[in-house]
């Protein structure tokens, strides 16, 4: 007997999601900012990723590998070691989860590491499912959405060359950037299994000092400006750069919930808005208070259910979800989704968009129990798609039944889903946007 799961780490589908709104919050995000994924978080991850790549390229050619995506998804991945490496070896080891300087693979790297002067092994588990979960997993579709990497393939554009020619250092700068890339060259030799702690003049210590995440946060004022303007300014889609500047005058005031920031942006607070943006806006808000206001009320069925030995009267479940005081403002948050412009988006998702939209149609107009039912259809809907997951509540001859009994979302406050407001937010900091 087996069974599996999503991994913990897999953002698209989490376990403490029982109405997908994490999933369709990510969708929403990518309305108002297109390149960004809730996993782009660091400006200085740009980079690396796309210097890791362009290196690849070069190794290729240097050792003379089979010139194929494999070749150089192998190479990446041994960069991506190397550079976790040389990011520990500067903070001499001490870095875990929740570090600014802590790369996707933290704990992997962390063990691989240690004290000394011996060399450190090159092929050691980063991260489960690297290729997937790591770096390149994680903004090569950003990358490729912002032409800095050739769609469908990774190879890197001429628009990524300034990026990667600053990765180091600045031009006449006195660090050796040359120097650098012999030595992370050396460590993409796939005949070697460990990387020395220094050459004759560069020590990996300093190659971590001059890449780790933080770095562009110190003398790094033109490299910043570089990824400004390839995330930013060069962004396609109409709404990330206008967006961004208002987070940037929003911050200055201190605001940075996500609801305020939304709240603030419709009321014109930090400038005026175009028409479509405003959209994008109008139904991001609209998708965060309904769906915060969905949450409570499956909590407040699930909570009553397992605080009554996991078996309740349905009808009484339902008084306690769908109070009558309740009804008009769950109504009056269901028509403000469906009458923004921008709502129909939901119907073009490949997953529960459609489904959610009905339900706030269904939810318009129903009564506590039909609300329930409504809600707890859609939840199983929810469940079907994840890999045959069954639903939380078993509705058995006028019984809810709870089946899965570890779910302790219940517990908390149910905060606003967040747009990828707070992503970017992280991505304006990390390129000096912030006084």
């Amino acid at each position: 007997m087996f069974w599996s799961a999503p991994h913990a780490l897999d953002s698209d589908f989490t376990p403490e999601d029982p109405l997908a709104l994490d999933y369709l919050g990510q969708q929403v995000g990518l309305w108002l900012f297109k390149g960004f994924t809730t996993r782009t978080s660091r400006a200085q991850n740009y980079a690396v990723v796309l210097y890791g790549l362009d290196l690849a390229d070069k190794a290729v050619q240097k050792y003379e590998y089979t010139s194929n995506d494999e070749t150089r998804l192998r190479l990446f991945e041994r960069w991506e070691r190397f550079w976790a490496l040389a990011t520990l070896e500067f903070r001499n080891g001490a870095i875990s989860r929740g570090d600014e300087d802590a790369m996707r693979g933290v704990r992997g790297a962390t063990r691989a590491w240690f004290e000394g002067e011996k060399p450190l092994s090159l092929d050691f588990p980063l991260i489960s499912r690297q290729s997937e979960l790591g770096g390149l997993g994680a903004y090569l579709t950003s990358l490729r959405e912002y032409g800095l990497v050739f769609p469908g393939s990774l190879r890197v554009t001429p628009a990524a060359r300034e990026i990667l020619n600053a990765f180091w250092s600045e031009a006449g700068a006195r660090d050796p950037g040359q120097l650098y890339e012999t030595y992370a060259l050396a460590a993409l030799d796939l005949d070697t299994s460990t990387i020395a702690r220094s050459t004759s003049r560069v020590t990996l210590a300093r190659l971590g000092q001059r890449s780790r995440l933080t770095s562009l946060q110190y003398g790094r004022a033109e490299q910043q400006a570089r990824l400004w303007e390839a995330l930013f300014v060069a962004a396609r889609d109409g709404s990330t750069l206008p967006l961004a500047q208002q987070l940037i005058l929003a911050h200055a005031e201190g605001v940075d919930d996500p609801e305020a920031l939304l709240d603030g942006m419709l009321d014109g607070r930090w400038g005026k808005l175009t028409a479509d943006v405003v959209n994008k806006v109008e139904v991001a808000r609209a998708f965060g208070r309904l769906g915060r206001e969905l949450l409570r009320r499956f909590n407040r069925a699930y909570g009553y259910v397992h605080s009554h030995g996991w078996v309740a009267d349905a009808v009484t479940v339902a008084s306690e979800a769908f109070p009558d005081g309740e009804v008009s403002q769950l109504r009056s948050l269901c028509s403000e989704l469906l009458s923004t412009h921008d709502a129909g988006r939901f119907r073009s998702l490949r997953f529960h968009g459609p489904e959610f939209l009905a339900l706030a149609g269904k939810l318009g107009s129903s009564d506590a129990n039909d609300s329930l039912d409504h809600l707890l259809s859609y939840h199983r809907a929810v469940q079907r798609s994840r890999r045959g997951g069954g639903a939380w509540l078993r509705d058995e001859q006028g019984k809810l039944v709870i089946q899965v009994a570890d779910y302790n979302g219940h517990k908390s406050a149910n905060g606003f889903p967040d747009p990828k407001l707070n992503v970017v937010l992280r991505l304006l900091a990390d390129l000096g946007r912030f006084e």
